[in-house]
């Protein structure tokens, strides 16, 4: 009986120290780090909006939920979920002012929004006085440099 008991003890064990090493991998990059999800898609959000004579703020919905309030030349950075996004201006939240992006973990998007006071008199021989669209990161990069970065809302 003993033997027995043994034998069987010996065999759970040398299947552990076998499994160990495969098992060990599995959860192990080659770097010996465990392995981790990728950081969620982040958003700059940039106002370019023209000198007004009452200055406000562009207040962005994403999803029907606003996002961020943004005064004249200034960004902010916001970490926004993967998957589909619909960008709108929270006073017009229908119609075609509107920008869309799938977001993917990891990524970097730019937003664009503003208001044009000079197309807004010439309209619409000059188009829509409301830009809202996503941007390259090469654009961005300008617009980093030429606003300043406020918090959110």
């Amino acid at each position: 009986m003993k033997t027995r008991r043994h034998w069987m003890g010996a065999a759970v064990w040398l299947a552990t120290c076998l499994m160990s090493p495969v098992a060990l991998a599995q959860s192990t990059p080659a770097g010996g780090e465990p392995a981790s999800s990728p950081p969620p898609p982040s958003l700059y959000v940039f106002n370019i909006s023209g000198p007004v004579l009452f200055a406000s703020n562009q207040d962005v919905t994403d999803n029907g939920t606003l996002i961020a309030s943004l005064p004249r030349l200034t960004h902010t950075v916001l970490a926004i979920a993967p998957g589909a996004h619909e960008f709108r201006f929270q006073a017009f939240p229908k119609g075609n002012r509107v920008a869309t992006l799938s977001a993917e973990p990891g990524h970097t998007y730019y937003l664009v929004v503003g208001y044009s006071p000079a197309k807004s008199w010439a309209f619409p021989l000059m188009g829509d006085s409301m830009l809202i669209k996503v941007v390259e990161a090469a654009e961005a990069e300008a617009l980093i440099r030429e606003t300043r970065r406020v918090d959110s809302r």
